[in-house]
């Protein structure tokens, strides 16, 4: 299959969040249980173990993960997945929509049956009437 390639750079993504946030390097490499000096080498890496990638994103609170989400072999993973998904969400909609169609239905059935009755207890009544008279 050869190597893979990610176009995600995650160490100078990380180098420019910890700028952004204005962090110290020692607070970040304590936050991460790094040294300092392999914090300054993950800003030269192209990857990083899952377990630091955790970290980074619970101290930005952001979810670095999304970054590989338009990469090989990724994104092909997650077409097929979000295909499946959105064919799901048609499906569930059009399903929907006949529900939503018979409950009005029903709907205006239940109120013509309310006018049935009132006509037929106004009857009833007028009967009542006539009859005591």
């Amino acid at each position: 299959m050869g190597d893979l390639y990610m176009a995600v750079h995650i160490g100078e993504i990380i180098h420019n969040l910890i700028k952004e946030h204005g962090l110290k390097v020692k607070f970040v490499a304590d936050y991460v249980s790094v040294s300092e000096s392999t914090l300054y080498d993950i800003y030269k890496r192209s990857s990083i173990d899952v377990d630091k990638l955790i970290k980074f994103s619970q101290l930005f609170n952001k979810n670095l993960f999304l970054y590989y989400l338009e990469e090989e072999p990724i994104k092909s993973m997650f077409d097929k997945q979000v295909q499946i998904l959105q064919q799901t969400v048609v499906e569930l909609t059009n399903e929907l929509e006949i529900k939503n169609e018979s409950m009005k239905h029903l709907s205006d059935l239940i109120e013509t049956q309310k006018k049935v009755i009132a006509l037929h207890e106004s009857k009833e009544e007028n009967y009542k009437t006539k009859k005591g008279k």
